[in-house]
């Protein structure tokens, strides 16, 4: 025979209203859409090619076999990975001109064989692919794609390509060429922007806030 007793129906009432409450907050939980906070609706997709702000995309990139198996850079990265390589040089050739301002950028030619293959040997851990408005885009350091949301596929395939694509520009066009641009401030235009070269028709990503600006001013202006 089994006795009932007040305490043991209070015990049953209070875990039948506990496993209400949890399904209803789970219930809520998977209604719910991740969305960064908005501050100002005039500042959302300031960049019109490269959103930073807006609804967060957690999809993994979806890559073809060249993207996902090919030894060599992809064709439609090479822009996207001419200019990280351009960057990263850029930021090492700085770093050893502030470390000796009396040669005035002339630093002795071993040296910019050394900062040559310091760059080209780089392990390129932070670079990666990331998929932005359904396109593949390579994502890291001095790219505008690294500050948007998504995503990031590194590793792999991705740090032998860039020495191998770095590799190339300087057996194409010489350490003393590529140094000497980089002196007269073209190190970008030279490496990547001549005619017949990766970026030859890329274009900057245009911002819709320089766009405002300037029709602020010229309403400024008539006024």
């Amino acid at each position: 025979m089994v006795v009932v007793t007040r305490s043991h129906n209070l015990v049953f009432l209070l875990l039948i209203g506990f496993t209400l409450v949890v399904n209803r907050c789970t219930c809520s939980l998977q209604g719910m859409t991740l969305t960064p906070d908005d501050e100002d609706d005039d500042d959302e997709d300031d960049d019109e090619d490269f959103p930073t702000s807006g609804k967060l995309s957690f999809k993994t990139p979806d890559l073809d076999d060249e993207h996902a198996h090919s030894q060599h850079m992809p064709d439609a990265l090479k822009c996207d990975a001419c200019r990280l390589l351009t960057f990263r040089m850029q930021e090492k050739f700085d770093i050893a001109n502030k470390k000796r301002p009396s040669l005035k950028k002339n630093l002795p030619e071993s040296e910019i064989l050394d900062l040559f293959e310091d760059v080209c040997g780089s392990q390129f851990d932070n670079v990666g692919v990331k998929e932005i408005k359904g396109i593949p885009r390579l994502s890291g350091p001095g790219l505008e794609t690294a500050d948007v949301p998504g995503v990031m596929a590194g590793g792999g395939k991705w740090p032998g390509r860039l020495m191998q694509l770095c590799d190339t520009y300087v057996g194409e066009l010489g350490e003393e060429e590529i140094y000497e641009a980089y002196k007269e401030g073209k190190l970008q235009e030279f490496v990547c922007r001549q005619p017949g070269q990766d970026c030859y028709n890329y274009k900057e990503p245009t911002k819709k806030s320089k766009k405002k600006k300037n029709k602020k001013q010229k309403s400024k202006e008539e006024l």
